[in-house]
């Protein structure tokens, strides 16, 4: 049986709209060794889903200050943007998937840390902007996931901040997103393009796919 379509959606953007995750890794470490900080991949991937400016802190000290963090910060983004250019594209399934809940009326947004100069690149490039009603970036919020900051100022923008939990579905990839949906009052969805099921039915995912093709099947 289908399960009871929601009244509003929000998605992730990187790992969950693109499969991007292996291309912010190597910007990252390209970025760390410039700036005499060498991170292994396994280190960088504990410590980069956060706010930019956090993650600066993580990787070359607390004592960074704001300023510099934003000049490395874009640095690494439009490294990360050449790197990731010929290879951009939807994960599968995602294209049909937001056609079916645009056909049914249910509004959409992106809630993304990624910066607005990222979003931009990626819906545009993309061709999938106007599948959403607001897409909310970085530049928008003062927490970083678990915090849940980034989801309510989408649902604001939805018109939907008093939604019981089934009514809400949020598309995340990673541990700390599947514990901000939860945190907004969603039901969260994981995509496996960068976790595995196991850790992100851990952190409260109710239900995971490899793609979206996965998805549709359970509300068609």
């Amino acid at each position: 049986m289908p399960l009871e379509l929601p009244k509003a959606v929000i998605f992730d953007m990187d790992g969950t709209l693109i499969n991007n995750y292996p291309f912010h890794l190597k910007a990252w470490q390209i970025i760390c060794d410039k700036y005499g900080a060498p991170r292994s991949i396994d280190d960088i991937i504990k410590d980069f889903h956060a706010t930019n400016f956090e993650v600066c802190q993580n990787f070359l000290g607390k004592d960074i200050t704001f300023e510099e963090s934003q000049r490395i910060g874009d640095e690494k983004e439009a490294l990360y943007r050449e790197i990731y250019r010929p290879y951009i594209a939807p994960v599968e399934g995602l294209l049909p998937l937001l056609q079916f809940f645009l056909d049914n009326n249910i509004p959409m947004a992106v809630g993304t840390m990624g910066n607005k100069a990222n979003a931009d690149f990626t819906l545009d490039t993309l061709g999938i902007r106007h599948f959403f009603k607001a897409v909310h970036t970085a530049e928008e919020v003062n927490k970083g996931k678990p915090d849940p900051e980034i989801f309510l100022t989408c649902l604001k923008s939805l018109s939907h901040e008093s939604l019981l939990t089934h009514e809400l579905w949020i598309f995340e990839d990673t541990s700390s997103g599947i514990t901000a949906g939860i945190n907004a009052g969603g039901t969260a969805f994981g995509i496996l393009t960068s976790k595995e099921e196991q850790d992100l039915r851990a952190c409260g995912a109710t239900y995971c796919a490899k793609n979206y093709e996965e998805i549709l099947k359970l509300v068609s």
